[in-house]
């Protein structure tokens, strides 16, 4: 979901169309809401309407037409979370920001799905981030998110709706019992952090660091490994290599004329001065970004992650208790 504002045009659009294909892939369905598109939603109706859907619920239900209300736009995301449960009783929903990509696209959702819970989160070195969630379209959640969406006290809190899923888990024993922490690298890599073989990078405040135009560039270039399937050593190919590319891949700028050009083990070539992975893959951990941006926080490390800090990429593999393969339809990716 986007409202519209400028700085997601682009960017909403490429990360939408990404989770298309990683849905189509799946045979997940899909929940949109953009001022040009609002589709995968339901409202119950008579069975004898003329554009009445059976769904797999039994029961009959007409296209929604749905609307945010005029109120912090991130609130709209759970309203939206709410709509999406209309019709899907006890799916699983995977709710992400439209500033996040799912770039294994080989990893199906039960490897994250543990059916003992009704949510799962993760949690960065501040608080929950709920820029990556899976829930569980329960009596549970629903009435959870219900009570979160009605507390407009937290219209003005900083973390706006963050703080409202944060204050009401820690508040209610039995929702907090309900969620299941992940380790971060398990289902919200933020950009810095990205090891080849990760799920999904959310690019978290990338477009107030890089602007809207640097986002975009960072973004499209994250797409395109998400076509490298589960090769995870084309991927390492190229966040592991400290050479320019395109042309400029073996000039070196002491000589002369644009046609100079560097054998392969001559040092004047131009590099980088760290590979892309080097943020990520450094002996600092996995989280080296955090102890640059914020040097207070050189201890944190991610307590949900029985081996942090942790350097290796997520191996895709079955959780234990994690749902069978789903049927068709049977989990949702949602661009919110």
């Amino acid at each position: 979901m986007h409202d519209g504002a400028p700085f997601f045009l682009q960017l909403g659009a490429l990360t939408l169309a990404n989770k298309r294909r990683y849905a189509a892939r799946h045979g997940y369905e899909m929940v949109v809401h953009t001022p040009e598109e609002t589709s995968g939603l339901f409202l119950a109706a008579d069975c004898s309407a003329p554009d009445a859907i059976k769904r797999p619920d039994g029961g009959c239900y007409t296209p929604s037409d749905f609307q945010i209300d005029p109120r912090a736009t991130t609130f709209g995301k759970i309203k939206l979370v709410l709509a999406a449960c209309v019709a899907r009783p006890d799916w699983w929903l995977l709710w992400s920001d439209a500033d996040a990509l799912i770039i294994n696209q080989t990893i199906p959702l039960p490897t994250l799905i543990d059916d003992a819970y009704h949510m799962a989160a993760t949690e960065d070195w501040l608080m929950m981030n709920a820029g990556v969630l899976l829930f569980r379209c329960s009596s549970l959640i629903v009435d959870f998110l219900t009570r979160v969406y009605a507390d407009a006290s937290f219209d003005t809190a900083r973390a706006l709706d963050q703080s409202a899923m944060q204050h009401y888990i820690d508040a209610e024993p039995a929702t907090a019992a309900a969620v299941r922490w992940l380790p971060k690298h398990h289902l919200n890599v933020y950009t810095e952090e990205y090891l080849p073989g990760d799920f999904l990078v959310h690019m978290a405040g990338k477009l107030y660091e890089a602007t809207t135009e640097g986002a975009t560039a960072i973004a499209r270039q994250f797409d395109l490994l998400s076509h490298a399937g589960d090769d995870v050593a084309d991927v390492a190919a190229f966040t592991d290599t400290r050479y320019f590319g395109g042309k400029f891949s073996g000039l070196c700028p002491e000589l002369e004329g644009d046609g100079d050009a560097c054998p392969p083990e001559d040092e004047r070539r131009m590099k980088l001065p760290e590979p892309l992975s080097a943020m990520a893959a450094s002996a600092e951990g996995r989280y080296r970004h955090v102890l640059l941006r914020y040097d207070w926080m050189k201890d944190w490390t991610d307590r949900h992650d029985p081996a942090a800090p942790i350097q290796v990429p997520f191996v895709p593999g079955v959780v234990a208790g994690a749902a069978a393969a789903p049927q068709a339809g049977g989990h949702d990716t949602s661009e919110l």
